[in-house]
This record gives C-alpha cells, sequence and structure tokens, in this order.
C-alpha cells in the first residue's frame, strides 16, 4: 500500500488529473453537448483553458516539480483537439504552452 501511495506522490497526480480533464474530458463534454462554436471559441479555448495553463505553470513552479510537467496539459489537449475538437484549435496548443511557460518563469 504504501508503495502505491509513494508512486502517485512521485508523478504528482494532481498535474496528471488537471491535464487530462481539460484537456480530453471537458472538449469530449463539449462535443457531445453539441455546445455552440461561440462557447468552444471564446469561453473554452480562450479563457478557461488559459487560466489553466496560467494556473498550472505557477503551481509547477511554486511547488518545486520538474519543469516537464508543464508538458502535461498541452500534450492532453493536443490528444483531445485530434479526436474533438475543429482544426483551428491545434494551435491552442503552441499558447497554452507558451502561456504555462510564462507563468512558470514569473513564478518567484
Amino acid at each position: 500500500m504504501n508503495r502505491k501511495l509513494n508512486f502517485f506522490t512521485l508523478i504528482r497526480w494532481q498535474y496528471w488529473l488537471a491535464g487530462i480533464i481539460m484537456g480530453i474530458i471537458l472538449p469530449f463534454i463539449l462535443h457531445i453537448t453539441n455546445a455552440s462554436h461561440v462557447f468552444i471559441d471564446l469561453w473554452f479555448l480562450m479563457i478557461i483553458n488559459t487560466l489553466t495553463a496560467i494556473i498550472l505553470g505557477s503551481l509547477i513552479k511554486a511547488n518545486r516539480v520538474h519543469w516537464a510537467l508543464l508538458l502535461l496539459f498541452p500534450l492532453f489537449f493536443l490528444f483531445g483537439v485530434h479526436l474533438f475538437l475543429p482544426r483551428y484549435a491545434y494551435y491552442f496548443v503552441l499558447v497554452y504552452l507558451s502561456t504555462s511557460y510564462i507563468a512558470y518563469g514569473l513564478t518567484s
């Protein structure tokens, strides 16, 4: 039992969970509910996910975990875009990666 707890502590499961929820599960929910393009474009892609990238970048730096965790959310989002969102959403992967890196760098 203790080995399992150490494994989850070692991989920082919170960041993985946030990446999966915001990158794959939420796009899937938007896809099956036929959400309007205005909602997807404005609220989901520009506001909610950008704030998620900023928060995750800041938390990763503040908790002094490895910088490679910055890649989790953009990679899960790339997978979610491939499956559920319009093709132009691929460009947001770069936006989220850049935003989380900037938030990581600006956090002291």
